[in-house]
C-alpha cells in the first residue's frame, strides 16, 4: 500500500546451477520414484501407473527392493506413460537426487520467498554485526516486536523446469601440509577429478532461466515503530531493575542485557538505510565480491585437478558485479556452504588463514570465531563446467517494464495456447481420422468374416466350385486381408478333381450323343450289313436303346426276319444244315415261339 510498503518488481536470473530443496522426505530414490533406461531418468507416477492398467501390488516386491530392472522390465513400453518427466541423467550415483521444490498446482519449480529472505537474511545478520546463532542481537525478537526481518517481504518466483546436475566434493587433505583434493568415497580422497564417487545430483534450475519476484519493504511501518523510543523505554526498565537488585549474579545479567539492547539501538539507521533497494544491492553486492575474493584466494592456494575451471567462473561472476548497484549478485540455496549460511561474519579477511583440523581444534579454538576454518566445498558439474552453486543476478523492474514483461508475457501464453489449441485441433482431426478408418476396417473385416462365413457354408454343402469362386472374388476384393481360416489348397485340389470328373462325364456324354445320331437311323439300314445272326441281334438292340424303343412293332419283326432270310440264304448249305435254332439272342429279341417259327419258315420250309 502507497505510503506503508515500498513495493520493487524485481527480476531474478540464475547464473550457476540454483537447487532450492524440497525436503529429504522428497528426494528421488532409484528404484522407487525413478528409473535410469539408456541415458535418461524416468520419475514415475504411481496414478499413471495405475491408469496404464498395471496393478500396484505387482510392482510392490519391485519397490521394497528397489528392484529397478525388476521395474523396467514390468514397465517396458510404458516407460514414458508412466512418468511425469523424463530427463537426461548427467551420470551414475549411489545417493537419493535431490529434489527441487514445486509449485503443486503447475508442478513448475519454485524459488521460494522465504529462500531468498534466508539468503538476505545472512548478508544483513553480517552486514549489522550479529555474532550469535540467532541473530537477536542485531535483528531483535519477533516476541518484542522488534524483529528487523519482518519490515522485508519477498514473493516466491516460478522457473520453467529443471535439469539434472552432478556435484563433487572439494576437500582438503593433510599430506605433510594441506593440499586441494576431490573427495570420491568415505576414506578416498585425491587431487584427481573424477565424476563418480561420493558425487550428488540435484536437481536444478539452470543458468540463463528468468522469473519474476515482489520485494516489500515496509519502511514507513518501520519508522513509525519508533525503535529509538521502543530501546530506550527497554534500556529505563532495564535500569530501574538493576538498580533494585542486590544479586550480583543478577545485576550482571541485567548490565547484557542493557548492552544488547544497545546494540540494537546502535542498528537502527544501517536498518534504515537497508530499507532501500539501491542500498539492499550495495549491501549485497559488497558481500559477494568480498565472498569470492576470499573463495578464489581460496581455490588458488590449493589448487589442484579442474580448480581453473572453478577460478575461472569465480572471474566471471566477478566480473557481472556492478559499480553502479544498477541490480545484484546473490548466493543462496543448496552448495551454499558454511561461509554464506553464516553471513560469513567468522571470517572477514580470509578463508585460509586459520587451523583447518577442525578434530584436533580445542575448545577455545572452537568457541573462538574465526579460527577454525572449513575444508569443503560443494561444486556443481554441469555441461564441462565447474563452478560454486546457487548464484542469482537480482534486478529492479520499472513498473513500464513489468508491463511490458506482462504484455509479452500475455501474448506467449497466447501463442502458446493457440499452438496448444492448433496442435489439440490436430490431434482431433487425427484421432477422428484414426477412428474413422478403424470404424471402416472394422466393417471390412466384419464384411471380410461375412463373405468367409458363406465360403466355409458354400464348401459344407459341397459345393466347391462356388466356394471357390467366391474366395477367389473376396480375395479380389479384400486384398489386403490376410486371416481366414479356408485351406485354399485342399479346395483348389477338390475343384481341380470335379472338373476332372465332370470332363469324363462330358466326354463320354458325348460319345453317347454321337452312337445316339449314328443310330437315328430306320432299322433296316441298322441292320443292313449285319452278316450273322447274333450281330444282327446286337445291332437291333443297340438300335432300339438309342432310339427310346422299348418293343419291336410288326414292322420292325417283318424287317428282322428278312434280314435273317438273307444271313441264312448267304450261309454254305453245310452250315445251314447244321443249324438248330437261331440262337438265344434271337428268342431273347423277338421271343422263343417267334424266333422258333421263323426257325422253320426259314430254315425248314
Amino acid at each position: 500500500m502507497e505510503g506503508i510498503n515500498n513495493k520493487y518488481n524485481i527480476e531474478i536470473e540464475v547464473l550457476t546451477p540454483l537447487s532450492i530443496g524440497a525436503g529429504a522426505e522428497k528426494d528421488w530414490v532409484r528404484g522407487i520414484d525413478f528409473v535410469v533406461d539408456k541415458g535418461n531418468l524416468y520419475k514415475l507416477n504411481l496414478k499413471k501407473i495405475v491408469a496404464a492398467c498395471i496393478k500396484p501390488e505387482e510392482l510392490s516386491s519391485y519397490f521394497a527392493t528397489k528392484d529397478e530392472n525388476g521395474l523396467k522390465q514390468k514397465l517396458a513400453g510404458n516407460l514414458a506413460s508412466v512418468s511425469d518427466i523424463c530427463i537426461p541423467m548427467p551420470t551414475q550415483s549411489d545417493n537419493d537426487i535431490k529434489s527441487f521444490v514445486k509449485n503443486q498446482l503447475s508442478g513448475k519449480p519454485v524459488l521460494t520467498g522465504s529462500s531468498l529472505k534466508g539468503a538476505l537474511r545472512s548478508i544483513l545478520f553480517q552486514h549489522l554485526g550479529g555474532r550469535s546463532k540467532d541473530g537477536k542481537e542485531v535483528f531483535g525478537s519477533s516476541t518484542e516486536g522488534d524483529e528487523f526481518m519482518r519490515f522485508i517481504k519477498l514473493s516466491d518466483a516460478e522457473f520453467d523446469g529443471t535439469s539434472l546436475v552432478n556435484t563433487k566434493i572439494f576437500n582438503l587433505q593433510n599430506q605433510r601440509g594441506w593440499i586441494g583434493s576431490w573427495k570420491h568415497g568415505a576414506n578416498q580422497t585425491n587431487s584427481y577429478f573424477e565424476q563418480t564417487g561420493f558425487n550428488t545430483i540435484y536437481e536444478c534450475v539452470m543458468p540463463g532461466q528468468k522469473s519474476n519476484a515482489t520485494l516489500m519493504m515496509a519502511e514507513r511501518t518501520f519508522e513509525n515503530f519508533d525503535f529509538l523510543k521502543f530501546y530506550n523505554k527497554q534500556i529505563g526498565s532495564l535500569q530501574f531493575q538493576r538498580e533494585k537488585e542486590r544479586n550480583d549474579e543478577k545485576r550482571v545479567k541485567l548490565d547484557r542485557k542493557i548492552k544488547d539492547v544497545e546494540k540494537l539501538q546502535g542498528t537502527i539507521d544501517a536498518k534504515k538505510q537497508a530499507m532501500s533497494v539501491n542500498t539492499l544491492f550495495d549491501i549485497i553486492n559488497k558481500h559477494t565480491k568480498e565472498y569470492l575474493r576470499k573463495e578464489k584466494a581460496f581455490f588458488e592456494k590449493y589448487e589442484t585437478d579442474r580448480t581453473g575451471n572453478i577460478i575461472r567462473s569465480i572471474d566471471s561472476l566477478l566480473a557481472q558485479i556492478p559499480e553502479d548497484n544498477s541490480y545484484c549478485i546473490l548466493k543462496m540455496s543448496a552448495g551454499s556452504g558454511f561461509h554464506s549460511i553464516t553471513g560469513d561474519w567468522q571470517f572477514p579477511i580470509s578463508y585460509t588463514n586459520g587451523k583447518l583440523d577442525r578434530k584436533r581444534a580445542n575448545k577455545e579454538d572452537l568457541k573462538q570465531a574465526g579460527t577454525v576454518l572449513p575444508k569443503s566445498r560443494k561444486i556443481a558439474d554441469w555441461d564441462g563446467n565447474l563452478s560454486l552453486m546457487g548464484f542469482v543476478k537480482l534486478r529492479s523492474m520499472s513498473n513500464e517494464e513489468v508491463k511490458q514483461q506482462e504484455a509479452n508475457r500475455k501474448a506467449e501464453m497466447l501463442r502458446k495456447e493457440r499452438e496448444r489449441q492448433a496442435e489439440a485441433d490436430a490431434k482431433r482431426i487425427r484421432e477422428e481420422q484414426e477412428a474413422k478408418e478403424q470404424r471402416e476396417k472394422e466393417e471390412r473385416k466384419r464384411l471380410y468374416d461375412a463373405r468367409i462365413a458363406e465360403v466355409k457354408q458354400l464348401i459344407d454343402s459341397e459345393l466347391y466350385e462356388k466356394a471357390l469362386a467366391m474366395f477367389q472374388t473376396v480375395c479380389d476384393e479384400f486384398p489386403n486381408a490376410s486371416q481366414n481360416s479356408i485351406d485354399v489348397d485342399w479346395l483348389e485340389n477338390k475343384v481341380k478333381s470335379i472338373q476332372l470328373e465332370k470332363t469324363v462325364v462330358q466326354s463320354k456324354q458325348a460319345e453317347e450323343e454321337q452312337r445316339r445320331r449314328a443310330n437315328a437311323i430306320p432299322l433296316s439300314e441298322k441292320i443292313a450289313n449285319a452278316q450273322k445272326i447274333p450281330t444282327l441281334c446286337g445291332n437291333v438292340k443297340t438300335w432300339m436303346k438309342l432310339n427310346g424303343v422299348e418293343s419291336l412293332s410288326e414292322d420292325h419283326l417283318k424287317t428282322i426276319f428278312e434280314k435273317i432270310g438273307d444271313i441264312v440264304s448267304q450261309m454254305k448249305p453245310k452250315d445251314r444244315g447244321k443249324l438248330k435254332s437261331f440262337g438265344n439272342e434271337l428268342d431273347s429279341l423277338v421271343g422263343s415261339d417267334i424266333a422258333s417259327n421263323w426257325f422253320k419258315e426259314i430254315v425248314n420250309p
